[in-house]
C-alpha cells in the first residue's frame, strides 16, 4: 500500500513537471522571436508574399535633380519613414519615424576597379573588376573617401535603410519571401560574390542593397536606437563599432532584412552578434564592402553653385 502511495505521488510530480515545461515552452514561443530564427515564409503562410516593384515617380523638380546626379549614382528623394524593427533583435527596436533630406547614392556597390584606382590595390579574396570590393574596414574606406576629393561619403544608417526600402514596409524590398531575382545570398551565391548589378534593383533603381556584400554605414553602433532626431539621425558622437548593414553572398534569407543591423570595430575586429535567446548567429563578416553618398545642396544659393538650377 505504502508502495502504491509512493508510486502515485511520483507520477504526480512528473506530471505537474511536463505541464510546466510546456507552459514554458509556449510563453516562449509567444514572445516574437527574431527574424533570422523564423522559418522561410512561404505562399501559403505570408499575406504579403511578394509585390511588384515598381519604379519611384518624381516631379518634374525632383527629376531635375536626378538629372544632375553624379555618374554612377541615384537621387535618392528625401521623406519620412518607419525606421526599426519591434519584432526582430533587440538592437533593431524600437520602431521610430525618421525623416531624411534627398541625397545621391551609387547605383552600385563600389568595384574592385574603382577601388584600385584610387587606392592602388586590391584587398579582396574574390578578384574581378566588377566585383564588389571587399575585405576592407572602416579605416579604409575613410582612406578611399579622403582621396575622392569630395565625391563621397558613407551614407547614414537612416539614409541606407530608407534607400534599401525603397518606400517597402515589407522584410525586404519585393516583399516578405526570399527571392533570388533580387539578391545574391546562401541559396544561390555559390559561395562567392558576383559582379555588380546582375540582380533586379529596387525601387530606386539600386541594385544589391540586400546581399552579394555586406556595407559599412557612417554611424557608430549602439545596442537598440536612442531617439535622438528625427531629421537626418547620425547615431551617437563616440563609440566602439561601427554599423554595417545588407548581408552578404554568405548570409541566410533572414540575415538578408532591411533592419538587420551588425556592427564591426573600425579596424575589422568581429563582435559576435547574439540573438533574442543568447544564441551567437554563425555569420561571416569578412566580406564587407561599401557604397557611396552625396549630399544636395538645400539653400536656392547652394543649389545654383551646384548647377542644380
Amino acid at each position: 500500500m505504502d508502495f502504491l502511495k509512493i508510486f502515485i505521488i511520483i507520477s504526480c510530480f512528473f506530471l505537474l513537471s511536463a505541464c510546466s515545461d510546456k507552459a514554458e515552452d509556449q510563453a516562449r514561443q509567444d514572445i516574437h522571436p527574431s527574424f533570422s530564427e523564423l522559418p522561410e515564409v512561404t505562399e501559403d503562410s505570408s499575406p504579403i508574399s511578394d509585390q511588384r516593384v515598381v519604379p519611384v515617380q518624381l516631379s518634374p523638380e525632383d527629376q531635375a535633380k536626378a538629372s544632375k546626379a553624379p555618374e554612377a549614382m541615384v537621387f535618392i528623394k528625401g521623406g519620412c519613414f518607419i525606421m526599426g524593427n519591434d519584432y526582430a533583435q533587440e538592437d533593431e527596436k524600437p520602431e521610430h519615424e525618421v525623416c531624411v533630406d534627398d541625397f545621391y547614392l551609387d547605383k552600385y556597390e563600389v568595384t574592385q576597379a574603382r577601388w584600385e584606382k584610387w587606392m592602388g590595390f586590391i584587398p579582396s579574396k574574390f578578384i574581378g573588376p566588377d566585383l564588389p570590393v571587399e575585405q576592407v574596414n572602416f579605416v579604409n574606406v575613410q582612406k578611399f573617401i579622403q582621396k575622392s576629393g569630395g565625391a563621397c561619403r558613407l551614407p547614414s544608417e537612416a539614409e541606407w535603410e530608407y534607400a534599401a526600402r525603397g518606400g517597402a514596409t515589407t522584410r525586404y524590398f519585393w516583399g516578405n519571401m526570399a527571392n533570388g531575382n533580387y539578391t545574391w545570398f546562401e541559396d544561390n551565391s555559390e559561395k562567392t560574390t558576383h559582379p555588380v548589378g546582375s540582380k533586379t534593383p529596387n525601387q530606386y533603381g539600386l541594385y544589391d542593397m540586400m546581399g552579394n556584400v555586406w556595407e559599412w554605414v557612417n554611424d557608430w553602433y549602439e545596442p537598440y536606437y536612442k531617439i535622438r532626431s528625427k531629421n537626418n539621425p547620425r547615431g551617437p558622437e563616440t563609440g566602439e563599432s561601427k554599423v554595417v548593414r545588407g548581408g552578404s553572398f554568405y548570409s541566410s534569407a533572414g540575415a538578408l532584412r532591411i533592419t538587420n543591423r551588425v556592427w564591426l570595430h573600425p579596424k575589422n575586429k568581429v563582435f559576435p552578434k547574439v540573438t533574442t535567446y543568447g544564441q551567437v548567429m554563425n555569420e561571416v563578416f569578412n566580406y564587407i564592402g561599401f557604397r557611396c553618398a552625396q549630399s544636395i545642396p538645400t539653400t536656392k544659393r547652394d543649389q545654383r553653385d551646384a548647377g542644380l538650377h
